[in-house]
């Protein structure tokens, strides 16, 4: 008895866990063949795994150790890019390594393809291949959890649609992302036969070094979030194919630029939001280019900005319009006839006095409300010398519909009365007699 146990015991520890399970198989399995840390190519033994998994319902698992990769290995190859649902995923992304000096991709995927814990590496002294390509198109991919080092392209690919990209390192590269237009013949939104091309897209937490361009997205209704650039020529482009199709709809949010020349380069694009951003310049002897460089761009809309050191200008715009308080020190705004800039601080304060006699003030111009917008408005002050005021409201209006005030629940005096007409503010003192509201103050913040 103690014989068959030891026996047993033997086999379970001697049969290599990553070999065969229930739902994955491993590349190093004797089927497939790779073997780590050989300096040999594992290219076919890499392609041979994907596709046994493909065939049995399976993920492919990428053991510790680093793995050559001459040839691409193209998840769709066996059974096209509708039926290549595949999970390839390593021990762990710093030692789980794919290697390669060729000027190929390492993967070419399609839809519904999850890659995490991986490392992909180009060992050649000169940034050539891709780590991760969509040759076709991708649909619901998720790409999490992976270091990119020293290719010309680290993920590109084309008509990309609800895919995530989540907690990247990319480094040493020409573009760390990009989402492409179909090159020569570009795709447009809803016009056959070209299709599609990117739409809601995330991007999160993604780091970018030393690259000429962070991300490059031909693309709409993308969401960048929580992600840094540092040490590149630009930041984010974002672009529309042609200036008659054009993006929309694009989202930057919690971005931390440093050592980029220009942060945000905008083609032909209607709208594009930024908020909650930091921006690094240069040397005031070496300064950096422009925080927004925009063409063709409807509407750019920053919100809470922050930033410090030296800027040649503050925007460059083209038939562009850029509304919002860019924090550039020494950089200029540099823009031609068609193009417009409002470099408003996001908070807006003045002083107000209300008679009581129920009469309505104006707020400064300054104080206009756009369309389509949501705004925040604090009034504060004494009435008749010892009565504390403060009431707080919420202006929006959506839709072509009439303003919507609404007074926050806990003001409680209920003495400002506000209106809206035709984008300006007014006030009233809702309140005869007395000496009215002196050393008033009213705040205006814009939030969304």
């Amino acid at each position: 008895m103690k014989t068959k146990l030891a026996l047993l015991t033997t086999l379970v520890v001697s049969t290599p866990f990553s070999a065969f399970a229930n739902d994955f198989v491993s590349i190093t399995d004797s089927r497939f063949g790779a073997i780590a840390n050989d300096g040999r190519d594992d290219s076919q033994a890499i392609q041979n795994a994907i596709n046994y998994a493909l065939a049995n319902k399976k993920s492919v698992y990428i053991p510790a150790g680093t793995f050559n990769v001459l040839q691409a290995v193209d998840v769709a190859k066996a059974y096209g890019p509708h039926n290549a649902q595949v999970k390839i995923y390593g021990e762990q992304k710093d030692i789980s390594i794919l290697e390669t000096n060729s000027s190929n991709s390492i993967f070419k995927v399609a839809h519904g393809v999850e890659i995490e814990n991986l490392t992909f590496k180009q060992s050649s002294n000169n940034r050539q291949g891709k780590a991760i390509e969509v040759e076709f198109a991708s649909y619901r991919s998720n790409f999490t959890k992976l270091d990119i080092i020293g290719f010309d392209k680290g993920i590109y690919g084309k008509w990309m649609i609800w895919d995530r990209f989540q907690d990247l390192f990319i480094y040493n590269v020409n573009v760390g992302i990009e989402f492409h237009s179909n090159g020569e013949n570009p795709a447009y939104w809803n016009t056959e036969p070209n299709g599609w091309f990117n739409n809601v897209n995330v991007i999160d937490n993604v780091y970018v070094q030393n690259a000429d361009i962070g991300m490059k997205l031909a693309a709409m209704g993308t969401n960048i979030v929580n992600s840094t650039v540092q040490g590149s020529n630009v930041g984010i482009e974002i672009f529309g194919p042609t200036s008659t199709n054009s993006t929309w709809n694009n989202s930057i949010t919690n971005f931390y630029a440093e050592g980029v020349k220009t942060v945000f380069k905008v083609r032909n694009s209607r709208s594009l939001d930024i908020n909650s951003v930091f921006v690094q310049g240069g040397s005031s002897a070496n300064r950096n280019v422009a925080v927004i460089d925009a063409e063709n761009a409807q509407m750019i809309k920053v919100n809470g900005m922050t930033g410090q050191d030296w800027w040649q200008n503050s925007v460059i715009l083209k038939n562009s319009n850029v509304e919002g308080h860019i924090v550039a020190i020494g950089g200029q705004p540099n823009l031609d006839e068609n193009s417009t800039f409002q470099d408003a601080p996001s908070k807006l304060t003045a002083n107000v006095s209300l008679a009581a006699n129920k009469s309505w003030v104006a707020l400064p111009e300054s104080f206009r409300i756009d369309s389509n917008s949501t705004y925040r408005l604090t009034v504060s002050g004494l009435r008749d010398g010892y009565e504390p005021v403060l009431s707080e409201f919420t202006i929006f209006n959506w839709t072509g519909a009439p303003y919507q005030i609404i007074r926050k629940e806990n003001d409680t005096s209920s003495r400002i009365g506000v209106k809206a007409e035709g984008g300006r503010l007014y006030l009233m003192l809702d309140f005869y007699g007395g000496g009215g509201l002196g050393g008033g103050k009213a705040t205006l913040e814009k939030v969304h």
